[in-house]
Protein backbone atom coordinates (compact mmCIF):
# COMPACT_ATOMS: atom_id res chain seq x y z
CA UNK A 1 0.00 0.00 0.00
CA UNK A 2 2.79 2.43 0.88
CA UNK A 3 4.52 1.87 -2.45
CA UNK A 4 1.32 2.36 -4.43
CA UNK A 5 0.63 5.55 -2.51
CA UNK A 6 3.91 7.05 -3.69
CA UNK A 7 2.77 7.37 -7.29
CA UNK A 8 -0.49 8.92 -6.14
CA UNK A 9 1.39 11.35 -3.91
CA UNK A 10 3.64 12.42 -6.76
CA UNK A 11 0.62 13.08 -8.94
CA UNK A 12 -1.39 14.94 -6.33
CA UNK A 13 1.31 17.07 -4.70
CA UNK A 14 2.31 18.84 -7.90
CA UNK A 15 5.68 19.98 -9.14
CA UNK A 16 6.87 21.27 -5.75
CA UNK A 17 7.65 17.67 -4.75
CA UNK A 18 8.48 16.31 -8.19
CA UNK A 19 12.08 17.54 -8.18
CA UNK A 20 15.11 16.77 -6.00
CA UNK A 21 17.33 19.69 -7.00
CA UNK A 22 17.50 22.65 -9.35
CA UNK A 23 20.56 24.19 -10.99
CA UNK A 24 19.83 27.77 -11.93
CA UNK A 25 16.64 28.19 -13.94
CA UNK A 26 17.23 25.58 -16.62
CA UNK A 27 18.17 22.25 -14.99
CA UNK A 28 15.79 20.25 -12.78
CA UNK A 29 16.74 16.91 -11.19
CA UNK A 30 13.69 14.61 -10.83
CA UNK A 31 12.78 13.20 -7.43
CA UNK A 32 12.58 9.79 -9.14
CA UNK A 33 16.38 9.78 -9.35
CA UNK A 34 16.52 10.23 -5.57
CA UNK A 35 14.17 7.26 -5.08
CA UNK A 36 16.09 5.17 -7.61
CA UNK A 37 19.28 5.96 -5.71
CA UNK A 38 17.71 4.72 -2.47
CA UNK A 39 16.83 1.46 -4.20
CA UNK A 40 20.29 1.07 -5.70
CA UNK A 41 21.94 1.62 -2.32
CA UNK A 42 19.55 -0.88 -0.74
CA UNK A 43 20.40 -3.57 -3.26
CA UNK A 44 24.13 -2.96 -2.82
CA UNK A 45 23.78 -3.11 0.98
CA UNK A 46 21.96 -6.45 0.77
CA UNK A 47 24.56 -7.87 -1.62
CA UNK A 48 27.38 -6.79 0.70
CA UNK A 49 25.73 -8.15 3.83
CA UNK A 50 25.03 -4.75 5.40
CA UNK A 51 21.27 -5.35 5.23
CA UNK A 52 18.97 -8.32 4.77
CA UNK A 53 15.87 -8.47 2.61
CA UNK A 54 14.17 -10.78 5.13
CA UNK A 55 13.63 -8.03 7.73
CA UNK A 56 11.84 -4.71 7.70
CA UNK A 57 14.12 -1.74 7.09
CA UNK A 58 12.81 -0.04 10.21
CA UNK A 59 14.18 -2.91 12.30
CA UNK A 60 17.69 -2.89 10.83
CA UNK A 61 20.86 -0.88 11.26
CA UNK A 62 23.88 -0.48 8.99
CA UNK A 63 27.40 -0.57 10.41
CA UNK A 64 29.82 1.67 8.53
CA UNK A 65 33.26 2.55 9.96
CA UNK A 66 32.28 1.08 13.35
CA UNK A 67 29.21 3.33 13.55
CA UNK A 68 25.62 2.04 13.52
CA UNK A 69 23.00 3.94 11.53
CA UNK A 70 19.30 3.14 11.23
CA UNK A 71 18.76 1.55 7.81
CA UNK A 72 16.27 4.06 6.40
CA UNK A 73 18.47 6.96 7.52
CA UNK A 74 21.43 5.34 5.80
CA UNK A 75 19.58 4.88 2.50
CA UNK A 76 18.25 8.44 2.56
CA UNK A 77 21.69 9.84 3.34
CA UNK A 78 23.30 7.92 0.48
CA UNK A 79 20.54 8.98 -1.92
CA UNK A 80 21.11 12.64 -1.04
CA UNK A 81 24.80 12.15 -1.77
CA UNK A 82 23.84 10.71 -5.14
CA UNK A 83 21.77 13.78 -5.96
CA UNK A 84 24.59 16.07 -4.88
CA UNK A 85 27.13 14.20 -7.00
CA UNK A 86 24.73 14.41 -9.96
CA UNK A 87 24.51 18.18 -9.51
CA UNK A 88 28.27 18.45 -9.04
CA UNK A 89 28.84 16.53 -12.28
CA UNK A 90 26.57 18.94 -14.15
CA UNK A 91 28.51 21.90 -12.77
CA UNK A 92 31.91 20.38 -13.52
CA UNK A 93 30.79 19.44 -17.03
CA UNK A 94 30.14 23.12 -17.69
CA UNK A 95 33.65 24.00 -16.54
CA UNK A 96 35.20 21.29 -18.73
CA UNK A 97 32.81 21.94 -21.61
CA UNK A 98 31.90 18.25 -21.72
CA UNK A 99 28.58 17.07 -23.13
CA UNK A 100 27.27 13.60 -23.82
CA UNK A 101 27.38 12.53 -27.44
CA UNK A 102 24.29 11.43 -29.35
CA UNK A 103 25.56 7.86 -29.10
CA UNK A 104 25.94 8.12 -25.31
CA UNK A 105 22.48 9.64 -24.95
CA UNK A 106 21.01 6.87 -27.08
CA UNK A 107 22.80 4.23 -24.99
CA UNK A 108 21.41 5.71 -21.75
CA UNK A 109 17.91 5.73 -23.23
CA UNK A 110 18.19 2.10 -24.33
CA UNK A 111 19.49 1.00 -20.92
CA UNK A 112 16.62 2.79 -19.16
CA UNK A 113 14.09 1.25 -21.55
CA UNK A 114 15.44 -2.23 -20.85
CA UNK A 115 15.30 -1.73 -17.07
CA UNK A 116 11.82 -0.29 -17.26
CA UNK A 117 10.50 -3.15 -19.37
CA UNK A 118 11.78 -5.57 -16.72
CA UNK A 119 10.53 -3.75 -13.59
CA UNK A 120 7.87 -1.34 -14.84
CA UNK A 121 5.20 -2.19 -12.27
CA UNK A 122 7.45 -1.91 -9.23
CA UNK A 123 9.20 1.20 -10.56
CA UNK A 124 5.90 2.94 -11.17
CA UNK A 125 4.60 1.96 -7.74
CA UNK A 126 7.67 3.56 -6.20
CA UNK A 127 7.20 6.77 -8.19
CA UNK A 128 10.16 6.21 -10.51
CA UNK A 129 9.60 7.29 -14.13
CA UNK A 130 11.59 5.86 -17.03
CA UNK A 131 13.05 9.33 -17.56
CA UNK A 132 14.56 9.18 -14.03
CA UNK A 133 16.22 5.85 -14.81
CA UNK A 134 17.56 7.41 -18.00
CA UNK A 135 19.08 10.25 -15.94
CA UNK A 136 20.80 7.60 -13.84
CA UNK A 137 22.61 6.17 -16.89
CA UNK A 138 23.39 9.59 -18.33
CA UNK A 139 24.92 10.58 -15.00
CA UNK A 140 27.12 7.46 -14.85
CA UNK A 141 28.47 8.18 -18.33
CA UNK A 142 29.06 11.86 -17.64
CA UNK A 143 30.96 11.06 -14.43
CA UNK A 144 33.17 8.57 -16.23
CA UNK A 145 33.98 11.16 -18.90
CA UNK A 146 34.73 13.83 -16.30
CA UNK A 147 36.88 11.44 -14.24
CA UNK A 148 39.03 10.65 -17.28
CA UNK A 149 39.23 14.32 -18.26
CA UNK A 150 40.54 15.19 -14.81
CA UNK A 151 42.55 12.21 -13.58
CA UNK A 152 43.43 10.22 -16.72
CA UNK A 153 46.91 10.24 -18.28
CA UNK A 154 46.02 13.26 -20.41
CA UNK A 155 43.78 14.89 -17.80
CA UNK A 156 44.08 18.23 -16.04
CA UNK A 157 45.19 16.52 -12.82
CA UNK A 158 46.71 13.19 -13.92
CA UNK A 159 47.51 10.57 -11.30
CA UNK A 160 51.17 9.57 -11.51
CA UNK A 161 52.50 6.02 -11.55
CA UNK A 162 54.31 6.72 -8.28
CA UNK A 163 50.98 7.56 -6.61
CA UNK A 164 49.43 4.34 -7.88
CA UNK A 165 52.43 2.27 -6.79
CA UNK A 166 52.19 3.70 -3.29
CA UNK A 167 48.49 2.87 -3.21
CA UNK A 168 49.24 -0.70 -4.26
CA UNK A 169 51.89 -1.12 -1.56
CA UNK A 170 49.45 0.09 1.09
CA UNK A 171 46.46 -1.98 -0.01
CA UNK A 172 47.59 -5.01 -2.02
CA UNK A 173 49.63 -8.09 -1.18
CA UNK A 174 50.79 -11.22 -2.96
CA UNK A 175 50.41 -14.29 -0.78
CA UNK A 176 50.88 -18.06 -0.74
CA UNK A 177 48.32 -19.82 1.42
CA UNK A 178 46.49 -22.98 2.36
CA UNK A 179 43.00 -22.93 3.78
CA UNK A 180 40.38 -25.24 5.26
CA UNK A 181 36.76 -24.60 6.09
CA UNK A 182 35.66 -26.51 9.15
CA UNK A 183 33.63 -29.07 7.19
CA UNK A 184 34.37 -32.67 6.30
CA UNK A 185 34.51 -33.85 2.67
CA UNK A 186 30.85 -34.93 2.83
CA UNK A 187 29.81 -31.43 3.94
CA UNK A 188 29.21 -32.16 7.62
CA UNK A 189 30.33 -29.64 10.23
CA UNK A 190 33.51 -30.71 12.01
CA UNK A 191 33.43 -31.67 15.65
CA UNK A 192 35.53 -29.68 18.13
CA UNK A 193 38.07 -32.51 18.12
CA UNK A 194 38.33 -32.45 14.32
CA UNK A 195 38.79 -28.67 14.33
CA UNK A 196 41.59 -28.93 16.87
CA UNK A 197 43.30 -31.58 14.73
CA UNK A 198 43.23 -29.25 11.69
CA UNK A 199 44.57 -26.35 13.76
CA UNK A 200 47.43 -28.53 15.00
CA UNK A 201 48.20 -29.63 11.43
CA UNK A 202 48.42 -26.01 10.26
CA UNK A 203 50.55 -24.94 13.21
CA UNK A 204 52.95 -27.80 12.50
CA UNK A 205 53.17 -26.77 8.83
CA UNK A 206 53.86 -23.18 9.88
CA UNK A 207 56.64 -24.21 12.25
CA UNK A 208 58.32 -26.42 9.65
CA UNK A 209 57.98 -23.78 6.92
CA UNK A 210 59.44 -21.05 9.12
CA UNK A 211 62.41 -23.30 9.94
CA UNK A 212 62.94 -24.13 6.27
CA UNK A 213 62.17 -27.80 6.73
CA UNK A 214 59.47 -27.75 4.02
CA UNK A 215 58.93 -25.74 0.84
CA UNK A 216 55.70 -23.89 1.51
CA UNK A 217 54.96 -23.15 -2.15
CA UNK A 218 55.16 -26.86 -2.90
CA UNK A 219 52.84 -27.47 0.06
CA UNK A 220 50.36 -24.97 -1.45
CA UNK A 221 50.59 -26.77 -4.80
CA UNK A 222 50.02 -30.10 -3.05
CA UNK A 223 46.89 -28.72 -1.36
CA UNK A 224 45.73 -27.38 -4.74
CA UNK A 225 46.18 -30.74 -6.45
CA UNK A 226 44.03 -32.37 -3.76
CA UNK A 227 41.57 -29.50 -3.40
CA UNK A 228 37.96 -30.09 -2.33
CA UNK A 229 35.00 -27.76 -1.86
CA UNK A 230 36.30 -26.96 1.61
CA UNK A 231 40.06 -27.21 1.28
CA UNK A 232 42.71 -25.85 -1.08
CA UNK A 233 46.02 -24.10 -1.61
CA UNK A 234 47.19 -21.18 -3.73
CA UNK A 235 50.53 -19.61 -4.64
CA UNK A 236 51.37 -16.10 -5.83
CA UNK A 237 47.80 -14.88 -5.36
CA UNK A 238 47.51 -11.09 -5.46
CA UNK A 239 44.53 -9.31 -3.88
CA UNK A 240 43.43 -6.10 -2.28
CA UNK A 241 43.02 -6.42 1.49
CA UNK A 242 40.75 -4.49 3.81
CA UNK A 243 43.23 -2.61 5.99
CA UNK A 244 40.48 -1.91 8.54
CA UNK A 245 39.86 -5.62 9.21
CA UNK A 246 41.96 -7.60 11.68
CA UNK A 247 42.98 -10.24 9.13
CA UNK A 248 43.81 -7.59 6.53
CA UNK A 249 46.02 -5.76 9.00
CA UNK A 250 47.85 -8.96 9.90
CA UNK A 251 48.60 -9.75 6.26
CA UNK A 252 49.67 -6.23 5.32
CA UNK A 253 51.94 -6.03 8.38
CA UNK A 254 53.95 -9.08 7.27
CA UNK A 255 57.36 -8.77 5.66
CA UNK A 256 58.08 -10.82 2.55
CA UNK A 257 58.51 -14.48 3.53
CA UNK A 258 56.79 -14.14 6.90
CA UNK A 259 53.76 -16.24 7.95
CA UNK A 260 50.54 -15.62 9.84
CA UNK A 261 47.83 -18.07 10.92
CA UNK A 262 44.26 -16.80 10.51
CA UNK A 263 41.51 -18.61 12.41
CA UNK A 264 37.76 -17.88 12.51
CA UNK A 265 34.79 -19.89 13.74
CA UNK A 266 34.32 -21.32 10.26
CA UNK A 267 37.79 -21.64 8.72
CA UNK A 268 41.56 -21.57 9.09
CA UNK A 269 44.27 -20.30 6.73
CA UNK A 270 48.06 -20.25 6.83
CA UNK A 271 49.37 -17.27 4.87
CA UNK A 272 52.86 -16.39 3.67
CA UNK A 273 53.51 -12.96 2.20
CA UNK A 274 55.41 -12.86 -1.10
CA UNK A 275 56.92 -10.04 -3.15
CA UNK A 276 54.32 -7.74 -4.68
CA UNK A 277 54.73 -7.25 -8.44
CA UNK A 278 53.38 -3.73 -9.01
CA UNK A 279 54.34 -3.71 -12.70
CA UNK A 280 51.76 -6.35 -13.65
CA UNK A 281 49.07 -4.61 -11.63
CA UNK A 282 49.82 -1.35 -13.44
CA UNK A 283 49.82 -2.76 -16.96
CA UNK A 284 47.89 -0.85 -19.62
CA UNK A 285 44.98 -3.27 -19.32
CA UNK A 286 44.74 -2.79 -15.54
CA UNK A 287 45.68 0.86 -15.04
CA UNK A 288 42.29 2.38 -15.79
CA UNK A 289 40.41 0.11 -13.36
CA UNK A 290 43.13 0.64 -10.74
CA UNK A 291 42.83 4.40 -11.17
CA UNK A 292 39.07 4.22 -10.60
CA UNK A 293 39.58 2.10 -7.51
CA UNK A 294 42.16 4.54 -6.15
CA UNK A 295 40.55 7.89 -6.91
CA UNK A 296 36.87 7.57 -7.83
CA UNK A 297 35.49 7.84 -4.28
CA UNK A 298 37.46 11.05 -3.75
CA UNK A 299 36.20 12.31 -7.09
CA UNK A 300 32.57 11.75 -6.10
CA UNK A 301 33.12 13.53 -2.78
CA UNK A 302 34.60 16.42 -4.75
CA UNK A 303 31.44 16.58 -6.86
CA UNK A 304 29.27 16.58 -3.75
CA UNK A 305 31.25 19.44 -2.22
CA UNK A 306 31.03 21.38 -5.47
CA UNK A 307 27.25 21.06 -5.38
CA UNK A 308 27.01 22.07 -1.73
CA UNK A 309 29.02 25.24 -2.29
CA UNK A 310 27.29 26.34 -5.50
CA UNK A 311 25.16 29.44 -5.08
CA UNK A 312 22.85 28.63 -7.97
CA UNK A 313 21.78 25.20 -6.62
CA UNK A 314 18.63 24.46 -4.63
CA UNK A 315 17.85 21.14 -2.93
CA UNK A 316 14.26 20.11 -2.18
CA UNK A 317 14.32 19.04 1.47
CA UNK A 318 10.52 18.73 1.57
CA UNK A 319 10.60 16.18 -1.24
CA UNK A 320 13.43 14.27 0.44
CA UNK A 321 11.34 14.08 3.61
CA UNK A 322 8.15 13.11 1.77
CA UNK A 323 9.77 10.28 -0.15
CA UNK A 324 12.06 8.87 2.52
CA UNK A 325 13.03 5.21 2.25
CA UNK A 326 10.65 4.24 5.05
CA UNK A 327 7.92 4.34 2.36
CA UNK A 328 9.84 2.17 -0.12
CA UNK A 329 9.58 -1.49 -1.10
CA UNK A 330 12.67 -2.42 -3.12
CA UNK A 331 12.79 -6.20 -2.90
CA UNK A 332 11.56 -6.81 -6.45
CA UNK A 333 13.76 -4.26 -8.20
CA UNK A 334 16.48 -5.61 -10.49
CA UNK A 335 18.70 -2.52 -10.61
CA UNK A 336 22.43 -1.68 -10.65
CA UNK A 337 23.91 -2.15 -7.19
CA UNK A 338 26.08 0.92 -6.66
CA UNK A 339 25.54 4.56 -7.41
CA UNK A 340 26.65 7.79 -5.75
Amino acid sequence: MAAAAVALSLASCGSNLSWAAKIGKDTTVPIGLYIYSQASTYRSAVQNGLLTSSEELSEQTVTVSDSDTQATEYLDKQAKKAIKSYVGACLMAEDYDIKLTDEELSSAAESAKSVYETDKEVLEQNGIAQSSVEEYYKDLTLKNNLFTAKYGKDGTNPITNDELKQYLKENYATINFIQQYFYTEDGAAMSDEEKEAVKKEYKDIQTKAEKGKIDFIKKCEEFNENATSYKGGYSNSTSRFDTESEDGQKIMALKNGQFTLLVTDSAIALVQKAKLDTSSLMSDSNRDSLLVEYKYDDFVKELQTLAEKAENVQFNDKAFEKFGSSTRDFNELSIPSSYY
